[in-house]
């Protein structure tokens, strides 16, 4: 019987996947980081979508950002001249690449399992294994779909070192001209010139519309007369809720991209979540809609958006330090800390459109599991890697949008 246990565990490994898993776990995960999902948001549920691709050297969209403006009045029988515009853009994201693994040695297997094949036992072990690569591979996404944006490793075909997937502050980010790092100093990221291959610092087939939509608020909710300010976090909501909204005509709606309003939610700081909490409990007696989203409210919205918190949020370090010129040579900071110049504590609102940012994965490859096989130098050591292929996409910057503090506002929210 010596090496049959082992050998019957790897082949029930090999031969069976995650969703095996069906029962109550018996290992209390506390290693989970993130209380919330972003990018889970994105992908799934009702408001969420991701794309499935077989293959292809790159992700690619088309779009265009304007039209030939050959529409125009004439009499009867004049001369016309004709013309066929020329304004599609293509936009290209490169494939990126995770890898996780599980893995196991003889020792901990007979220790954990015992010397005689007992298939319940190596369901219960398999189970432990395969519970730390997922929510380590969950954990990770949801850190670096929040960090700081490199132009060198998101952006360039080749990936820099590591290849990384694009975070949603390269889409929707605090720099003017919506390129995040540009003209500043970002601990050694590279300022970005591009994003998805497409310039919007240029009007040449008006790719400078490739750009996120962005309000301020410039005063914290402190009083009931404060509430009805067109300069809180309510009055900046209400304008960006104008800059993201399309609608279509009345007729030849499949010429208009999806409005996608059921696509809509807004990503915050805890911090946020709770200014915003704040500002509704505010003046209940002026919400006249149902529930008048009274303290026992559990999840806010507006306008029937989700205001939902990211824990890192709090910390990221996804702002300017100085807002008085780009020549800035101090790095990027987090939403808590006082800048520089210009100071803007205070918390910050995602809007984002999933219908048109969204993650994008290789199907044969998302959360592929690799087959058993033998650590190269250690024979009592068994690996089985974990694959994921695809990259974060954004088709439409002007569906998303940033309300940002234009002082130094909700200060006690980070003491």
């Amino acid at each position: 019987m010596t090496g049959t246990p082992i050998t019957l565990f790897n082949d029930f490994v090999a031969s069976t996947g995650p969703a095996y898993i069906k029962t109550k776990p018996e290992v209390i995960n506390d290693a989970q980081i993130h209380r919330t999902y972003s990018l889970g948001s994105l992908m799934g549920g009702d408001r969420g979508m991701k794309e499935m691709f077989s293959g292809g050297s790159e992700i690619r969209f088309t779009t265009y950002f304007e039209t030939g403006q050959r529409t125009r009045f004439h009499q009867p029988g004049a001369t016309q001249n004709w013309a066929q515009p020329q304004k599609t853009v293509t936009g290209r994201a490169p494939w990126r690449y995770a890898i996780s693994d599980m893995s196991w040695n003889l020792q901990a297997f007979e220790q954990n399992v015992g010397s005689s094949p007992d298939f319940q036992k190596y369901y219960d072990y398999k189970a432990q294994l395969e519970r730390m690569p997922y929510v380590d591979i969950w954990d990770f996404l949801e850190s670096h779909v929040w960090s700081e944006p490199d132009a060198t490793e998101m952006e360039t075909l080749a990936g820099g070192d590591l290849g990384k997937m694009y975070s949603i502050p390269a889409f929707i980010n605090e720099w003017g001209n919506g390129l995040f790092g540009s003209g500043t100093s970002t601990a050694g990221l590279s300022a970005w010139t591009t994003i998805h291959g497409i310039d919007p610092a240029s009007t040449v087939k008006g790719q400078n519309r490739f750009a996120q939509q962005s309000t301020v608020y410039s005063n914290a909710i402190v009083s009931n007369g404060d509430l009805i300010k067109s300069t809180t976090i309510l009055g900046a909501f209400e304008k960006m809720w104008k800059k993201v909204h399309f609608e279509k005509p009345p007729s030849h709606g499949e010429a208009y991209s999806n409005p996608a309003y059921n696509s809509q939610q807004i990503f915050c700081s805890p911090e946020g979540q709770t200014a915003y909490t704040t500002a509704l409990r505010a003046s209940q007696d002026m919400f006249v809609i149902e529930s008048r989203q009274d303290p026992a409210y559990p999840d806010p919205a507006f306008n029937f958006i989700p205001v939902k918190y990211v824990n890192a949020l709090t910390t990221a370090t996804l702002y300017p330090n100085n807002v008085t010129t780009v020549a800035s040579s101090t790095d990027a900071i987090a939403e808590g800390t006082d800048a520089t110049t210009g100071d803007r504590r205070g918390p910050r609102f995602y809007w984002t459109n999933s219908n048109y940012l969204y993650p994008a994965f290789h199907e044969d490859y998302f959360f592929a599991r690799g087959g058993v096989r033998e650590h190269f130098n250690d024979p009592d050591t068994f690996v089985v890697p974990i694959r994921l292929w695809g990259n974060l996409i954004c088709t439409s910057r002007m569906r998303q949008g940033l309300v940002s503090p234009a002082a130094d506002l909700y200060s006690g929210l980070y003491s």
